[in-house]
This record gives C-alpha cells, structure tokens and sequence, in this order.
C-alpha cells in the first residue's frame, strides 16, 4: 500500500474507530467510583452503598444509608413542584403524574396527578378517596399545589371541596364533592385543607385544616390548625378538634399549619406542624431572628416544626413542644420496623429518624439545597416502598431559571439496631 496516497478522512476514521474502541474497552475495566445497580429496581437496595462513607448515618437504634437517586419528573415549569409520593395496596407508586409499578425501575406517565391528601382503605382493592388540590395560588402552573380550596354554599358555615374516589387503585376516579361543617367561630373564617387523610380503627377518617379570621392586626388573624373528620368514607367532614394555635404577639410568625398526622399502632396520633419561615438560603442570615429586623421578605423569622399528640382519637392534645429549629412541611411516615422518618425543609431539605416514639431524634440528616422555585420550596414527602427502604421524594430547581424544576427521588435504607 502507498500511504502517501491515503486521504486525510481515511486517517480521521481509522483514528475514530481506535478512539472508540479504546474508550468502551477502558469502560468495561475501570469500574465507577459509586456502586452500579444492574436490572434491579432501587427499591431492591445495594448494600455496596454501606462502604461509601459519607453515605452512612448512625445513632444507637437507627442506621441509614443514603442510596441511588433518580429523575422521576422531568424539569417543567412549575410554580409550585411540591415532593408528594403515595403507595398504593397493590404496591404501585405514584409521583406527580408518573407511576411506577416495578418498585421504581420506571415510570410512566398518568392521567391524573397525585393527590397530595391521598388515603386507601385498607385491603388490595380498597377504595382510594382524595380531595383535589385545585388552589391556583400560581395560576396555570399550579398543577400539583398541596392546598385544597374551599367553596362557600347556601347554608351557614358549610363549606364544600372537589372530592374523588377510586375503586383501581387510583387509575382512574370519580367526583363526589364533599361537605365541610364548621363551628360558629370559624363560619367566616378563610381556610384550607391541607396535608393526608388518616383512617382510624374504627374506619373514620381524619383531616387537619388551618384558617385563620382574616382581621388584620389580631392574634386571631395567624393561622391555627384543626382536625375534621368523617364517619362516612369522606362523605362529609365535621370539625372535631383544635391541635394548636398561638397567642403570642410575636414569637412566631404564620401560627400553626402544615399539619401531617399520624396514626400509631397503639392509636395515638402525632401531629407535625410548620410554625412559620422564609425563603432565606440559610441559618445563618445576619439578624435571622431578630422579629423586628426589615428582611427582604414577608417573613424575618426561622421557626421550629412543633409536635402535638393525641390518646383520645384526636379530641384532645397535648401543648406542642418544638422538634426542630426551623422548618416548613413536615411529613411522617412510620416504617413496619417501628422507626418513624420525619421529612421536612427550608433552607436545604432534612430527614430524621426516631426509634419507638422517644423524645429524641436521629440521625439528623441534611441531604439536599439548592435555589428555590417560585412557591413550595423544600417541600418533601416520603413513603416506604420495600422493608426497610424510603423513597424521599422533592425537586430540584434549575439555578438559572427558578420557574423549571425537576422532581427526583432519593432512596434511603432504614435500619433498626439492636444493641
């Protein structure tokens, strides 16, 4: 052969099939820094992820171990990417309009968008009963808003909400509007229904709801929380209880709202509930604390998520004592190993764990920050999707565009240590 006479993109191309064979045969031997799942859901948890030391968070009775984290809606414009997640008796899940029915392995798109308040009956073709989070605080973008709004009817002090039922497990649904009866104090009152439903032993539902009077300049114009609850599958819902509601002048900004509640298995229930915050990016922003300071937003004040608990069914409860230092959306899940993940934001989202319903908790675990969106910054979920494993569901906003966000899954291993 003359190699005189060879073209320059005869070389370019001989060079290129060597690069890239090169290239896929070093990518066969040099293994990744991070464990690799092959085939498997991330639900199916690798325990190579143990021996990555910044993965792995211990107190005496809980170790958790920080797994693979996915995309599971892909960025859009969203004026509020609240983190809700739900799994279902026949053991699908479901965030946003994406569903998986493979532990996570993937996702498909649905019909319908998750239903922050979603509850099923128990049984694995229990009736799926949700209201519908219709508020359009942020106009077309607010697909997915946790809040439910209310309307106002004919007869005093009853309200009525978009209320949907499912006999597939969510696949599809149908509308039976729900009626809400409040108490004389609060029939002019403004409102919403926010957060879970709960189902009871007895088969009664329970759901929290925070309003406040709307008189500006009063200690009744800050939000306080209460419980409603319905004997008759969602049907119509009563005012049972108020859980808190604050009477200083200015130790907390918003009040009480935000409330998770949660059911234990010897009938107790916990409620979790945001006290205030802002959209500062830190804890240390000079003066955080100081009420009277002028901040650059509505609100000066980092404040505690507080908890309140019930042994009555929710009639009655106890003072709130604070849990954290700042916080906005609580949500709790309770695992079948006995340890309770409590989820919550702002700034930086935040897990922590408590073993057997003690007084303390940990580990405290900080596992994401970034800018925020719009509205709803920092607001996550979590569900237990295989023994042991959490599923912490939130977005991620794109730093150059806070109107785009994605919403991802982190996957956690919760284990509980016997001394």
């Amino acid at each position: 052969m003359n190699f005189f006479n060879v073209s320059k993109l005869d070389v370019f191309l001989c060079l290129a099939v060597i690069s890239f064979s090169t290239t896929g045969i070093l990518a066969q031997k040099n293994p990744k820094d991070e464990p690799a799942m092959v085939n498997k859901a991330p639900s199916v948890f690798n325990s190579e992820y143990e021996k990555v030391k910044s993965r792995v968070s211990y107190v005496p009775g809980v170790k958790v171990i920080r797994g693979e984290t996915h995309v599971i809606v892909p960025e859009q414009e969203f004026f509020c990417p609240a983190g809700s997640v739900f799994k279902y008796n026949n053991g699908d899940i479901q965030v946003f309009d994406r569903r998986s029915n493979n532990g996570g392995k993937t996702w498909r798109q649905v019909p319908h968008i998750l239903e922050n308040s979603t509850y099923q009956f128990p049984g694995p073709e229990g009736e799926v009963v949700m209201f519908q989070s219709d508020n359009q605080a942020g106009g077309s973008t607010s697909a997915g808003r946790p809040e439910i709004s209310l309307q106002k009817t004919n007869e005093e002090g009853v309200l009525e909400a978009n209320f949907f039922r499912s006999k597939d497990n969510g696949l599809t649904r149908i509308s039976d509007p729900a009626r809400i009866y409040l108490p004389e104090k609060f029939k002019d009152w403004s409102g919403v229904l926010c957060r879970n439903i709960v189902g009871l032993d007895d088969g009664s539902l329970l759901m929290s709801m925070y309003l406040r009077s709307g008189v500006k300049n009063t200690i009744e114009n800050k939000f306080r929380d209460i419980v409603l609850k319905s004997s008759d599958r969602g049907k119509t819902w009563h005012y049972l209880s108020t859980v808190a509601f604050d009477m200083s002048e200015d130790n907390r900004g918003e009040g009480f709202n935000e409330a998770s509640l949660l059911v234990l298995p010897d009938g107790k229930i916990n409620c979790f509930m945001r006290s205030g915050a802002s959209y500062q990016a830190s804890l240390g922003s000079f003066n955080n604390n100081d009420w009277d300071n002028k901040m650059p937003f509505g609100l000066g004040q980092q404040t505690p998520i507080y908890k309140s608990v019930s042994v009555d069914g929710g009639k009655n409860w106890s003072i709130p004592d604070p849990i954290t230092d700042h916080g906005v959306w609580p949500d709790a899940t309770l695992m079948k190993n006995g340890i309770t993940a409590l989820t919550y934001g702002r700034p930086g989202n935040w897990i922590m764990f408590n073993e057997g319903d003690r007084d303390t908790w940990g580990p405290i675990i900080p596992f994401y920050n970034d800018l925020y969106p719009p509205d709803c910054g920092n607001y996550v979920s979590a569900t237990e999707v295989a023994p042991d494993v959490l599923l912490v569901v939130y977005s991620r906003t794109n730093p150059n565009d806070h109107w785009k966000s994605e919403i991802v899954g982190t996957y956690f291993n919760v284990q509980a240590m016997t001394e």
